[in-house]
Order: C-alpha cells, then structure tokens, then sequence
C-alpha cells in the first residue's frame, strides 16, 4: 500500500537518512522506490574513496534476519559472495582443552564479513537506486522534528533543510535521538566497564570456519576468521577496576605480559603482537536503550541510535536491518506514517531490550565457563533436552542467528527453559542427566505441568 503524503506546508526536501551506515544505506534503498526521493547525510567521508574511518570492529555477521532484507533488495548473491561462513565457536580453555559449539543443531552457518567491505558494497547499490543522494562531509548538528527540518554544516557552511521525514540511522551517539530526548525522551546511553582492542592475526593455526575464543573469566580473546584466510582478533578486559584491566596496565610491555599470561597460544600465533598491542587503542563498548524512537509522523530512530548493543551476538546490524523492513512492511499496512511510525515502535522495542540482554548475557557465558557443578550439570541436561525434544527446547543462539522469531519470545522461552531445568534438577538431582531417553520424556512432562511451562516451546 503506497502511503499519501498530503505535505502541504513542508518542505520539498523529501526524507532525509541521518547516517550511511549499513542500517541508512539499507533504509534509504527501502524507502526511495515506494515513498520518493532520499537524501542520506553522512558527516564522515566517503569511504570509497579513502578518506572515511572505519568503524569500532573488523567484521560484522550476517544472520537470518540480515540476509532476508538483503534478499529483498536484491543484493544477497553479491554480499554472499565476500562473506565467509562459520558454522560454530571453539573455546579454547585454561585447562587446554577445547569445544566446539555449533551454531545451530543442523549445522547451519552464520556469515562473517568485512564491515568495511559491506558498507562499501551498500553504498553502491543505494547509489545505484533512484531517488537516493548521499552527501558525505555533510554534519548535522541538530534535528526540528515539529518543522520537520534538519541543520547541518558542510563545504557551502551551516544551513536549515526543510523536509518530509528524518530517520535517525546515526549511531550510538545520534543527533536524531537527542532530539527525542530534549522533547521528554528518556535515553540511557551507557559505556560498559569492557573496552575491546583489534589484534589482526595470521591464518594457518585455527580451523577457519569455526570463531575461536580463548576465556579467563578475567579477560577473553576472540578471533574471527576473515575470507582472506587471516583472523580478526579482538581483545577484552575490564577498562577499570583491579587487575587485569586496561586502567592497571602502564603501556605496552605491561599489556603484553598480561596478554602472554592470559593468552598463550594467540601470543605465540602473532608474531607482532607486542607492537600491535602497544600502538592499537582500547575502544569502549556503548549501549543505548531509549524509551520513545518516534516523533509524530516525522521522525524515527533505527539501529545502534536506539538499540546500540554489546556486539557479543552479533547481531546489532541484522536488528537495525529489521528494524527497517518492520517500518516498511508497517507503511504498507497501514497506509498512514503516523500510525505506521506507532506501530513500528510498539512492535520494535520490547525485542530490542531483550536482544541486547542476551547479547550482554552471551558475553558472560563465553568469558566465565561453569565452574560448579550444578553449572555443569545443567548444561548438560539442556543438552539433553534439546536432542530429545528439537522442536520443543531450541538453543537461544540458534533461535536468533536462525529464525525471525522475536527477540523477546526467545528471551522468555529460554527463561522457561531455565525453570525447567532448575525444577528437574530440584526434583530429580544430577541423575536425571543419564536418565532413559522414556524416563526423561516423563520427568519433563511431570516437571513441566507442575511449573506450568508444557504449552511453551522454550528456547
């Protein structure tokens, strides 16, 4: 259903894409065929052409939801072309043993690539869209929402542009946002106590179809394999607090002790990685959650500028893209961008909250492996549980990369599920873990109609 704009008395400028991110490329190749002309405004340079930043990390990942609006755009057999799958993560640890968990039952793969070289690749193609100008160097310094206007300074200086709509795809720190929260918003924008360092590591001594992750509870080190047969490393430790943390190191021959204490293997792996450690900076992890993401029928915040999340998922753009095809698919619902901007936020926070706690979450689990036995214990019988029952109890990891069910359904399921196996384990003891495949369908089935959870397939 293609929306009425009936814009009397606003300006002509169309809508305007604050950011030229993976998330505004995507939302400006949405909206420009249905609703007319684009403008997106990008204050970094063009990074075609070399003079753009790159951004926070090496790779992004590339799961279900990703790769169904790249499929809409027409773009999946090119983008799949630069990725690389990965079909699970090994930790690698203390004791020097290893395990490899894959990432869903049937071994399905997410996709790793190059965040520069997607970004590049979108780039391109919205460029290649009617109706969709990009304008790199182009800052905007503030968003009138009620005009709706946006003001921004570039090469010809400081001007006021009149237009239709504004989307907020302008990151953790958005100017769109502030907008919201200077008209009563309450943002939460939060920098975790966790700060990331980029280790580029050569290839040959992992498996390159599998992530691998070395925990200390401490302190953890990732690796990514990239398709060019190298691996993108990533560093994290505490940015404060006592030792080992990036606050207790005095340049780079403390960090690198640390990192030889904690990291053996990568240390021996890389054979720079004193200099790289002691000229690459610490980045700091932001998180944002805010409460409102839409002004009126004129504005709308996408991706990291109201969801900004830990990166531990991976999933922080494939939420932003289904974050614009939600506001699309709710536009042609509706036929009203008042109501479809309502509608869009309704259906859109609640899984964005949750996204970003099993996304924090993720992050616990890989740095702390279980060290009690109960621990043990219960991820054992979850193991259990999902071989016997593979319809019933699916991995939360497997539901997100792998399905377009909402964020939030997966939280509570797996909450459920955590129930589940604390009522078997109250009930039943470590036992229950080696039960008969019969005695266990039974013990579910009495445990599951006591706490109420037999009518939820649990995550």
């Amino acid at each position: 259903m293609r929306v009425s704009e009936n814009e009397h008395g606003r300006g002509d400028g169309g809508i305007v894409v604050i950011g030229a991110g993976p998330v505004g490329a995507v939302a400006a190749m949405y909206l420009a065929p249905r609703y007319g002309p684009v403008t997106v405004l990008e204050r970094r340079a063009d990074p075609r052409s070399g003079g753009g930043r790159r951004g926070r990390s090496i790779t992004v990942m590339l799961s279900a939801r990703g790769w169904r609006v790249l499929r809409e755009l027409g773009l999946e057999e090119a983008v799949r072309a630069i990725c690389l799958p990965i079909h699970g993560r090994c930790a690698h640890l203390p004791d020097g043993s290893s395990h490899v968990t894959p990432y869903s039952r049937d071994r399905q793969p997410i996709w790793s690539v190059e965040r520069d070289r997607l970004n590049r690749l979108l780039l391109d193609a919205a460029e290649a869209t009617d109706g969709v100008r990009i304008d790199f160097g182009a800052r905007v310094h503030e968003v009138d929402p009620d005009g709706p206007a946006v003001l921004l300074e570039d090469g010809a200086g400081r001007r006021r542009i009149a237009c239709r709509r504004v989307l907020g795809c302008d990151g953790a720190h958005s100017v769109a946002r502030a907008a919201l929260v200077a008209r009563g918003a309450r943002a939460n924008v939060r920098r975790l106590d966790l700060a990331h360092q980029e280790i580029c590591a050569p290839g040959g001594w992992l498996d390159p179809s599998t992530m691998h992750y070395w925990p200390t509870g401490d302190a953890l080190f990732a690796a990514f394999p990239l398709p060019s047969g190298e691996f993108a490393g990533s560093l994290f430790m505490r940015h404060d607090g006592p030792a080992p943390s990036y606050a207790t190191v005095e340049g780079g021959r403390d960090l690198l002790r640390v990192f030889r204490a904690h990291f053996p293997e990568p240390a021996a792996a890389v054979p720079d990685i004193a200099e790289q450690l002691a000229t690459k900076d610490a980045a700091t992890i932001t998180t944002v959650s805010c409460d409102r993401w839409i002004h009126g029928d004129a504005l709308a915040l996408l991706g990291d500028a109201c969801h900004a999340m830990p990166p531990f998922m991976g999933h922080g753009m494939n939420c932003g893209f289904e974050d614009v095809r939600t506001l699309v698919d709710r536009l042609e619902s509706t036929g009203d961008w008042a109501s479809a901007l309502v509608a869009y936020e309704k259906s859109r926070i609640e899984d964005a909250e949750a996204i970003s706690y099993l996304s924090f979450e993720h992050y616990h689990t890989m740095a702390n492996p279980p060290q009690d036995e109960r621990a043990h214990t219960a991820t054992r019988l979850r193991g259990r549980l999902y071989d016997l029952f593979p319809d019933r109890f699916v991995p939360r990891y497997e539901s997100c990369a792998f399905t377009e069910e909402g964020y939030a359904s997966v939280l509570r399921d797996d909450r459920r599920l955590d129930d589940l196996v604390d009522a078997l384990l109250s009930r039943y003891g470590a036992e229950i873990v080696s039960a008969s495949d019969t005695g266990l369908h039974a013990a579910v089935s009495g445990a599951a109609g006591t706490a109420n959870l037999g009518e939820s397939r649990c995550s």
